[in-house]
């Protein structure tokens, strides 16, 4: 059964569901900004499940490549130039996966045009952009326009109960540390892909590395700021003349931070992640592709136990110490797991007398049972459609499931990316020259 669930999940993420829904008369038509890699798995597939959803029209650099592109996705209208979709009245939403120095300019040109924006991450090239795209008037109005940063990743199930389970009583609470890691393998990206890019605001902290960070600041609460101690990365490698390649470009960060009440986090990303191989000599298998799983794990403080009979009557004292992992973050529909390990510890003073594990798996493809929330929400839906169904809640002025990315969170989010560069001797991404005509 196991395995046909799995088979299910897998099919139904990569292609959808076996018939399209039937779509509603006030269905939000969407039109693509970019006829990005992206967009099947972020807004074209999951809208073939969702009846309040059209993915009406894109528009690329290339015509013809629009063209092309929605024949195969069978989208009805090509238009010439993003503006176009922007001036389209039928178009209710744009999807904008853009190159990310792109995003500032076509997001606030899109407010301005009275659409609601799913914007792919980052937000911006920068934390100043972010503050003028989000503190904009345009988008602080009362009836202005959703905006929402896709880190689709947070509206899934499995996050959620990563999160509740870090935090919440009785063996969860305060906590101390975090890790987060995610990596490419070597050779996926193509080496003139736009993420090595520093014109368009490439890097892997502007790219991959982006993930890692936004998850360890949704672990340690919004509340808290980062402060870096250290940051360091690995650039491009040299051209065939020695030369230096986009020396702004990172290839690889590692970072540490500590909060202002002394928690710390690590966080890890690779676009081009190799080696791996015991076997073989470093020297031979570093430019080897590798896997690693995306992954996120928070070590709580130690609690003491009240009032539980541990066994022991020689004054001891019983502790408590949670950590919980979750692998793959990413893509939970596929397969995902939650690794709890509760360590518990007896002492006696300085003493430690004992030790013993408790460790639990869970897998959360809905959510709970019993919750108003797992009746709309499906275990084949990927972290795209539970992010899209959020999306459509937020427009149409309903509660939904409660997770949201609001401006504010972004702004911080890309603070810590610009502070997280100077550390490592890196400069911010480049500003944008765009102003609207008010400005």
């Amino acid at each position: 059964m196991a395995l046909v669930d799995f088979m299910k999940r897998a099919y139904y993420a990569a292609v959808g569901p076996p018939t399209t829904v039937k779509k509603r008369d006030d269905a939000i038509r969407i039109g693509l900004l970019g006829a990005s890699k992206i967009a099947p798995l972020a807004v074209i597939t999951p809208a073939k499940s969702h009846s309040e959803v059209i993915v009406a029209a894109v528009a690329a650099r290339d015509r013809k490549r629009a063209r092309q592109y929605a024949k195969k996705h069978n989208i009805p209208i090509v238009h010439s130039t993003y503006q176009d979709i922007l001036d389209d009245p039928s178009i209710d939403a744009v999807y904008i996966a853009l190159p990310n120095s792109l995003h500032y300019e076509w997001a606030l040109r899109s407010v301005q045009a009275g659409k609601h924006v799913l914007l792919e991450k980052p937000s911006c090239s920068n934390a100043e952009e972010a503050r003028r795209l989000f503190e904009h008037p345009l988008v602080t109005a009362p009836d202005a326009p959703v905006l929402l940063e896709a880190f689709h990743y947070q509206f899934h199930p499995a996050w959620q109960t990563f999160l509740s389970l870090v935090h919440h009583l009785p063996w969860g609470g305060t906590v101390e540390h975090v890790y987060s890691q995610q990596f490419l393998p070597n050779g996926y990206l193509d080496v003139d892909d736009i993420r090595f890019q520093y014109a368009l605001s490439g890097g892997c902290l502007m790219d991959l590395a982006t993930y890692p960070l936004s998850c360890v600041r949704q672990v340690l609460g919004r509340r808290e700021h980062l402060n870096v101690v250290e940051a360091r990365h690995r650039p491009l490698p040299v051209a065939a003349d020695g030369s230096e390649v986009e020396p702004q470009i990172d290839v690889e960060i590692k970072a540490t931070y500590i909060t202002d009440s002394e928690k710390t986090a690590k966080i890890r990303g690779d676009l081009l992640y190799g080696g791996g191989f015991s076997f073989l000599p470093a020297s031979w298998s570093h430019s080897l592709p590798w896997f690693k799983w995306p992954m996120t794990e928070a070590l709580s403080g130690e609690i003491l136990v009240d009032g539980q009979d541990d066994g022991q009557d020689d004054g001891s004292s019983h502790f408590v110490q949670r950590k919980v992992t979750l692998w793959n973050h990413l893509l939970p529909t596929i397969y995902h797991r939650i690794d709890i390990c509760d360590r518990h510890f007896l002492r006696r003073g300085e003493e430690l007398v004992k030790t013993w594990d408790e460790v639990q798996y869970i897998k959360a493809y809905n959510w709970p049972e019993g919750d108003v929330r797992s009746q709309t929400y499906q275990e084949w839906w990927t972290t795209w459609r539970c992010q899209l169904e959020e999306f459509v809640n937020r427009i149409k002025g309903r509660a939904g499931s409660g997770v949201w990315i609001d401006g504010e969170e972004s702004i911080a989010q890309m603070e810590a990316i610009d502070e997280t560069y100077v550390q490592a001797g890196l400069s911010p991404r480049p500003t944008s020259a765009f102003k609207t005509e008010s400005e």
